[in-house]
């Protein structure tokens, strides 16, 4: 991501999958917001478990690719995940 000035965030600053994942979040939370309007705690609190789950699981994935990258730039090997010296 390339912000166009320091401090400035642009939707124009996210690459494709950015975009995409920006557009569900935004999707989430307005359904969300419709369910929290009609009253609807219990469906608002599943999309909000929900949403928390997988940007957990997103945000967890990309770490261990990073990590395996930074890894395999620097010549060293990587381990399996949850194997750590």
């Amino acid at each position: 991501m390339k912000p166009t000035q320091p401090e400035v965030f642009s939707l124009d600053d996210l690459d494709n999958g950015e975009q995409t994942i920006h557009n569900v979040i935004a999707a989430l939370d307005y359904i969300k917001s419709i369910a929290e309007a009609e009253g609807e705690t219990e469906v608002a609190e599943l999309i909000g478990a929900t949403f928390t789950i997988c940007l957990n699981t997103y945000s967890l994935t990309k770490r261990l690719q990073l990590r395996e990258k930074i890894e395999r730039d620097m010549g060293l090997q990587a381990r399996p995940a949850g194997r750590r010296n």
